[in-house]
């Protein structure tokens, strides 16, 4: 019963098994590395287009205020009324500049009396 196993045969059947499965390993990633590659990039991708997403939002936001504040602003008719009081005022306060130098030389000449009052009345009349 001395009989000697020969596992030749079963040698080569696993070296078999290990090639094929080696080589169905091999064209397995060679095929599935590319979808990885691509789901990596297209998460990278979701997660720009989000951000744009927001980005657009807040920019939305901002160009609803803007709109707000430029409705509120005034026209181009009010800014001529604006401007049309504004001369008229300009128009009222070079009248009142006359009036006033006219004062002023009232004043100056009220006050040359007033002094020659003074004047007199300090020295007692003695002239």
């Amino acid at each position: 019963m001395n009989e000697v196993m020969d596992i030749a045969p079963l040698i080569y059947w696993a070296a078999t098994l290990l090639t094929l499965a080696n080589l169905a390993n091999i064209l397995w990633m060679w095929f599935s590395g590319p979808t990885r590659k691509l789901t990596q990039r297209l998460a990278d991708t979701e997660g720009r287009l989000l951000e744009a997403e927001r980005r657009m939002e807040r920019h939305s936001a901002q160009l609803a205020s803007l709109s707000q504040t430029v409705n509120a602003m005034p026209g181009h008719s009010a800014l001529h009324q604006l401007e049309l009081m504004m001369a008229s005022m300009g128009g009222d306060l070079r009248e009142m500049r006359a009036v006033m130098e006219g004062n002023a030389q009232v004043m100056a000449r009220l006050e040359a009396v007033v002094t020659r009052h003074e004047d007199h009345l300090l020295q007692g009349g003695k002239r």
